[in-house]
């Protein structure tokens, strides 16, 4: 007997399938996940992770590693590949450029490894290829690497770094043409941090073995343990270093042929509180620290007889003994476990008969402060110890919760090195930051694209360098500077400001700007020293200094040298200065040498110098407009720049409106409401100072 069909259930049957089918994606991509922040792209198997490199619509977005990924060639489905892995270069016939789409998202390895990747290749090699501005690796490692380029930028994890690297490792071979490193090939303005390689690094020239290029970039806290080999510019960890190197070391042995180092081959950057250990071997430039060095090294140390070598291009040789009693360090500024005078990051650890080794290898991290790092949930910062945690997770987001006083404390660097985040100050302030040490110093060494700090106040700063960009809040800044503000003295070389040591220009005008700031400090130095920034290439904007300035030149009350050109255009609106400036060659109440643009701007302060000595503008090739000094508190009847008035008439705020400046109550100039006056007894002031 058949049994009859309800036409009411089929339907019911249809429909339910109907649903079904589109209540689910026909294929779930990866392992998992949607690739936002808070649920990441699952990446658990050789295939998820070919899928990545093959998906460049994918790579700003963000990924987790879920298990330990096998790539050996023998096995089903491996290969030996012939370019990056993620972010290759697709064009290999321009060896020396970069073609294709670069990572710029976030690849949190969650402390997995991948094990036996395998290259042959030419240029940008490594898992990944090139990071851009803003990429992220963190806990990650990749092992048993075997990497084989033929030219430019080869490295076991990267080829080129333009972004952050926390708390990864590579071990295995690598080798190349220039450029080779353990870890990565070219580091271009990119932070590596907490990380480490060892293993076989050799190539021609710009050869390390953690890096090859450190170009303005920074190395914290990371080592090499391999050996490194090439021709010229070799070094344990670096080959060539022309950015920021601190609290590092190597113990790897270094042989090559010319500009060979422990450490670094040639050193045309910053190198501080670092050491090696390994065994050097060269021809000509050889050191036990370092092969060549025309810049600053500061509290770092090589072993001399482990080395083989007594002599160094800069650095202390010392014995093993010497090396392995924590008094050495301490005594250098140190920022060690178990103490505060030096530091509160706790970068190194000493056990006895040891060499310092580096407390939060890949894998460990500090305790942060309460809260997630999100713009949502930022860290609270509420005193130095959580101050000395930022260093380590430099592209989250931080605010302070309370007033941090720094007193006692001595650092040897910036208290965050390199900085990628954001930091909100909440209108607390951090006061007695006293810093001794060499380049890029300041609260931040170095700002990045992208950061942002805000509501801050720096009071009776104290930062000491014998190098170059140096700031009271920052060394070099690339991000974004608002609502802030500095006192106390700022002493260095070159690019030395009150605020900012150099403000970065950029040419496609993602340079540092710096807005409604200012700074009250004793600035010294001796070429680009300004009293708000040493070295303008980007923007300032409704912003002030009243400091005493003094160098050598070019020297400035507000800035040494607004630089235009081929490294973006400085440009300065809406901004005054106050304070006395001394100097040589170069000097003005203002800036003390212009290439770029004044607008709407004045100064008043004391002016001397010897020769090309203005009122407002020392030395001017650039362009200057509706902007004032006043001739008799300057002393100055001249000025490359602007017009000079009487202090009456600077007073008179009819001088003003007729040039077209911006004042609260009147709408023929504008509606921003600028700046105001009290007519007849005052210099205008920013109206925002009021609020």
């Amino acid at each position: 007997m058949t049994t009859a069909r309800n036409p009411r259930t089929w339907r019911t049957i249809l429909l339910a399938i109907t649903i079904s089918l589109f209540s689910f994606p026909a294929h779930a991509k990866y392992s998992g996940g949607t690739g936002e922040p808070n649920t990441p792209y699952q990446i658990a198997t050789t295939e998820d992770l070919m899928l990545l490199g093959e998906s460049p619509e994918d790579y700003d977005k963000h990924f987790i590693l879920t298990a330990d990924i096998d790539l050996d060639p023998n096995l089903p489905g491996r290969k030996v590949f012939d370019r990056a892995v993620i972010a290759p270069d697709v064009n290999d016939a321009t060896k020396h450029y970069f073609e294709g789409t670069p990572f710029t998202g976030v690849f949190d390895g969650n402390r997995h490894m991948i094990s036996h990747l395998t290259i042959e290749g030419v240029s940008f090699l490594g898992l990944f290829g090139q990071l851009g501005s803003g990429a992220k690796i963190a806990n990650l490692g990749l092992e048993a690497v075997e990497i084989n380029g033929t030219d430019d930028c080869v490295g076991g994890l990267v080829g080129h770094n333009d972004g952050s690297i926390t708390a990864s490792y590579s071990t295995g071979v690598v080798s190349g043409g220039q450029c080779v490193g353990g870890l990565v090939g070219w580091n271009m303005d990119g932070s590596i941090a907490a990380s480490y390689s060892t293993g076989v690094v050799s190539g021609g020239q710009y050869v390390g073995g953690l890096v090859g290029w450190n170009v303005d970039g920074s190395i914290i806290a990371s080592n090499s343990t391999g050996k490194a080999a090439g021709d010229r510019s070799v070094g344990g960890l670096v080959g060539w270093n022309t950015g920021s190197v601190g609290m590092s070391y190597s113990a790897g042995t270094v042989s090559g042929g010319h500009y060979v180092g422990g450490l670094v081959g040639r050193n045309w950057g910053n190198i501080t509180t670092s050491y090696s250990t390994g065994t050097v071997t060269g021809n000509t430039h050889v050191g036990g620290l370092v092969g060549d060095n025309i810049s600053n090294i500061t509290s770092s140390f090589w072993d001399t007889e482990t080395s083989g070598q007594t002599t160094s291009d800069g650095g202390t040789g010392l014995t093993t003994t010497q090396m392995k009693d924590i008094n050495t360090y301490l005594n250098s500024g140190w920022d060690c476990v178990d103490e505060m005078l030096n530091g509160t990051c706790n970068y190194w650890q000493i056990s006895p008969s040891d060499y310092p080794r580096l407390r939060y290898h890949a894998g460990e991290s500090p305790v942060m402060p309460e809260g997630l790092g999100t713009t949502q949930e930022p860290y609270l910062i509420r005193d130095a110890r959580d101050l000395g945690t930022v260093w380590f997770n430099p592209v989250a987001h931080y605010r302070l919760t309370a007033s941090v006083d720094l007193a006692g404390i001595t650092w040897s660097m910036s208290v965050v090195p390199w900085f990628e985040g954001t930091f909100d100050g909440s209108v607390h302030t951090v006061s007695h930051l006293t810093i001794r040490g060499g380049s890029y110093l300041g609260l931040f060494g170095q700002l990045n694209y992208g950061a942002n700090v805000s509501n801050l106040g720096l009071e009776a700063v104290d930062v000491d360098g014998i190098g170059n960009s140096i700031g009271g809040l920052v060394g070099s800044n690339a991000g974004r500077i608002t609502t802030s503000y500095t006192t106390g003295t700022v002493t260095g070389n070159g690019r030395i400001g009150g605020l900012v040591g150099f403000n970065v220009g950029e040419d496609n005008g993602n340079g540092g700007s710096i807005t409604a700031s200012y700074s009250t400090s004793t600035i010294s130095g001796s070429q680009y020293v300004g009293g708000l920034v040493g070295d303008n290439v980007s923007r300032i904007t409704s912003s002030y200094s009243t400091g005493t300035v003094t160098g050598d030149g070019p020297v400035g009350g507000l800035v040494g040298f607004n630089s235009g050109g081929d490294r973006g255009h400085g440009n300065i609106t809406t901004s005054y200065s106050m304070g006395m400036v001394t100097g040589s060659e170069g000097v003005g109440g203002l800036v003390g040498w212009n290439t770029g643009s004044i607008t709407t701007s004045y100064s008043t302060g004391t002016v001397a110098g010897n020769s090309d000595v203005g009122g407002l503008v020392g030395l001017y090739v650039g362009d200057v407009t509706a902007s004032f000094w006043d001739t008799q508190t300057s002393g100055q009847a001249t000025s490359a720049g602007g017009t000079g008035k009487t202090t009456a008439e600077m007073q008179t705020a009819s001088t003003f409106h007729e040039a077209g400046w911006d004042f609260v109550g009147e709408t023929v100039n504008g509606t921003q409401d600028i700046w105001w006056i009290l007519d007849g007894k005052d210099y205008p002031r920013l109206w925002w100072e009021t609020q």
